[in-house]
């Protein structure tokens, strides 16, 4: 009786892949493969494990999934999965950037930065009196003198509330993938959560440890 023995086949995989739309993943996508055999290397590399979407989001694949897959399609392998057991994937669409709009937006950015450096200058020098600055920055403007010129404080109030809500949100967004994406609070409350947990799984280890010592 003979007994073929199982080709060995490392998989050393990524944490994230981008993709673009209506396109497959391939096992050479998202991670490395080292095998002796350089045809099963070239199979497993060339397996399909996933169909990407029609739209804009954010998927993973498991490695229960990875590893069923290639078994499915090659025989006689024993497959060793190393890195992270997950990898997140980022289907998002082919992006063609517009001159015009690139030009725009940064014309923005400058504006918005230019004035809100000089509002910070204007409010450290004034002990971060904000009336006094509006009404510095309204005579500046039109070499007129007004207390509490409105048509600065309102449009300087709205835009601070909706600076904020766009911050902290993301239903602006028109994109599926981008409201996916946890936001600055979201992320604090996770890395805070998880923060916590290393915390009492390390004091758990320490305590047993101490018990384990003084036995």
């Amino acid at each position: 009786m003979i007994v073929i023995a199982n080709e060995q086949v490392y998989i050393n995989l990524d944490t994230k892949y981008s993709i673009e739309l209506n396109t497959h993943v391939y096992v050479e996508d998202i991670g490395q493969v080292y095998c002796k055999d350089d045809n099963i290397k070239k199979r497993v590399e060339k397996v399909r494990i996933y169909n990407s979407k029609s739209e804009e989001m954010y998927d993973y694949i498991s490695g229960n999934e990875i590893t069923t897959k290639i078994l499915e399609n090659i025989e006689n392998v024993d497959i060793t999965l190393i890195g992270g057991p997950d990898v997140l994937l980022e289907v998002k669409g082919k992006e063609d950037p517009s001159r015009i709009f690139n030009i725009v937006k940064i014309a923005i950015v400058m504006l918005v930065l230019f004035f809100g450096a000089g509002a910070a200058i204007i409010n450290f020098y004034e002990d971060v009196n904000m009336s006094k600055s509006m009404e510095k920055i309204y005579f500046t403007i039109t070499g007129i003198k007004k207390d509490n010129p409105l048509i600065l404080t309102i449009p300087l109030s709205i835009g601070t509330g909706l600076g904020m809500f766009a911050f902290f949100s993301r239903i602006f967004s028109f994109s599926k993938r981008r409201r996916q994406e946890p936001g600055p609070l979201e992320l604090e409350l996770y890395l805070y959560d998880k923060d916590v947990e290393e915390n009492i799984l390390n004091d758990l280890k320490k305590q047993k440890t101490e018990d384990l010592n003084r036995w």
